[in-house]
């Protein structure tokens, strides 16, 4: 019987589900313990009321949920929006998350996000993605969004071969993903309270990440003043560093894991 740390997996959409992890997160059993948790609202977990699907509201539900398993010093990995649930549960309950890790946690400003759409994907892409963040109803633009834009959110050469099979297998809950977009992605307040984190925690990025982008993600390391961070922003990786670069992002979560608080305040590497 060896202790192992434990991993809560946190994924993003928001409104998907913790699918989207696999198969790249498989191999992080070999050196963590890993569960998968799908949000309330999302996945296979109940719907509930949807003035429920709040970034507090899912930071509590983190919280109960390692204190019914007795977790108890998790490992927060979110990813994409569950970054946002994972910085909520640090700052809203302070002293019980064991450490963070925050793979491409949106959103970078909207005009950085807007340029690399342009860089990505030219001028048309450019346009739908500020039609889209711009509130206009689904009927018109989740189409262009999905064929156009979604497949630039990965830089991966070989062209993502399970792409096809991972949205086959996600439970999307497409109300929690449209209050998102019309709503809840201005609603997070905790971009003023990054100081008050004092945990250790592992910031990933993607190069060309259009939506949760490179600068985004230091402006987040420079806020964490009281944490211990490293951030590592991989070359030629899009949005989700575990599935844009699996090997290069789990070997760094396994160096980060292993290591003590007086590692390097602010370190970045790719």
């Amino acid at each position: 019987m060896v202790e192992r740390p434990t991993l809560v997996l946190l994924h993003g959409g928001p409104g998907a589900d913790h699918s989207s992890f696999k198969p790249a997160m498989y191999a992080a059993a070999r050196f963590a313990q890993v569960v998968y948790l799908d949000q309330r609202g999302s996945g296979r977990s109940d719907r509930g009321d949807p003035e429920q699907w709040t970034w507090d509201r899912w930071a509590d539900d983190v919280i109960a949920f390692c204190d019914a398993l007795d977790i108890a010093a998790p490992i927060l990995v979110g990813t994409s929006s569950g970054g946002w649930v994972a910085l909520t549960a640090a700052i809203r309950h302070p002293g019980r998350v064991g450490r963070l890790v925050l793979d491409s946690v949106m959103p970078g400003r909207i005009a950085e996000r807007l340029d690399v759409f342009e860089r990505l994907g030219g001028v048309p892409a450019r346009e739908i993605a500020r039609r889209y963040w711009s509130g206009e109803s689904p009927e018109s633009i989740r189409r262009d969004w999905e064929d156009v834009c979604l497949p630039l959110y990965s830089q991966r050469t070989d062209g993502d071969p399970d792409a096809a099979n991972r949205q086959r297998r996600i439970r999307w809950n497409h109300d929690v993903l449209e209050r998102f977009r019309r709503h809840s992605a201005d609603d997070f307040g905790g971009w003023a309270r990054l100081a008050e984190i004092t945990c250790p925690t592992l910031i990933l990025a993607g190069e060309h990440d259009p939506v949760a982008t490179a600068s985004a993600a230091r402006r987040l390391a420079a806020g964490l003043v009281n944490a211990e961070t490293r951030l590592h922003v991989l070359p030629g990786a899009g949005h989700g560093a575990f599935r844009e670069d699996p090997e290069r992002s789990l070997a760094v979560l396994r160096t980060f894991l292993a290591g003590r608080r007086g590692m390097p305040a602010k370190a970045e590497g790719g």
